[in-house]
């Protein structure tokens, strides 16, 4: 368990890493047609999500969720499977991360307010220009950091963090809740709802970047999807499917649970026949 627990901490640590070192590279300058100019031309407005909380309640929300749920819980979760549990929250949270920035690199495609930012003085420069269009060279008062932000419009970074980590989250409660399983007891219309309360949050924010003017739909809805398929791969890696009778326990608690009834039953026929478990035992003739 503890050399299973190191390699997924380690997995984790490596997305971050390969995360962090594309969030410092430079997005490829990309061709831009003039007749397209106009669908990036939207006003440049602030964000309604800052960029630094997408962690604070995307990661640090989830991780708050699961040790409050440890605690309170009648039965708590074996420590080091609370630990696995936060382990696979920040891999499928960083491998999002490391995933959104290899695509957003080599595309390259200008924002909705790719126009006001690069020009804000109204006066358009190209390089390499010719009659249909050209290279975009931005006005010499913008910053380095928006020159490398306009052009990272797909897919939606908000969009996909927030799906990873707060859908993750969702996946979790509808194994705890057993929504999808045969065994569920009545209510689990009330823990279905309950449970994709996250995945609401993470569209939500996606709606606030095309709002916002910073996405275009189609970049919050590759980042929606990147997010959930993701953490629901890595969910999956810990835990059986929603439709398992016992999806509440991870793999490794199930197979536990198992071993532990089997040995209850051969203890059980042992006691009714007392010659049950030595005549197993014996060899045949």
């Amino acid at each position: 368990m503890t050399s299973s627990l190191l390699h997924d901490s380690l997995a984790a640590l490596a997305c971050l890493i390969l995360a962090l070192a594309l969030e410092k590279a430079k997005p490829r300058h990309v061709y831009v047609l003039k007749e397209t100019l106009y669908e990036h031309s939207y006003p440049h407005k602030e964000n309604t999500v800052p960029s630094w909380s997408v962690p604070v309640y995307s990661l640090l929300g989830p991780l708050v969720l699961f040790v409050s749920y440890h605690l309170v819980r009648p039965w708590r979760l074996p420590r080091w499977e609370a630990m696995r549990l936060v382990v696979g929250l920040c891999l499928a949270y960083f491998l999002t991360g490391a995933i959104t920035n290899c695509l957003k690199l080599p595309v390259g495609r200008p924002r909705p307010n790719f126009v006001r930012v690069c020009w804000p003085n109204g006066t358009m420069v190209f390089e390499q220009e010719d009659q249909w269009g050209g290279y975009p060279v931005c006005d010499p008062s913008v910053g380095d950091g928006d020159l490398e932000e306009i052009r990272k419009s797909w897919p939606s970074g908000h969009s996909s963090l927030s799906a990873a980590g707060l859908g993750y989250a969702s996946w979790f409660a509808l194994g705890q809740f057993r929504s999808f399983s045969h065994s569920a007891s009545e209510g689990r219309q009330w823990g279905f709802l309950l449970a994709l309360l996250p995945s609401f949050g993470a569209v939500a924010v996606a709606v606030t970047r095309v709002l916002d003017y910073w996405h275009f739909p189609s970049d919050a809805l590759t980042g929606l999807a990147i997010g959930f398929l993701t953490s629901f791969w890595v969910y999956r890696l810990l835990y059986p499917p929603l439709t398992h009778p016992r999806c509440e326990l991870s793999w490794d608690m199930l197979q536990a649970a198992e071993a532990r009834e089997e040995r209850q039953q051969l203890s059980r026929a042992a006691e009714r026949d007392p010659q049950w478990g030595t005549s197993r035992s014996e060899p045949q003739p």
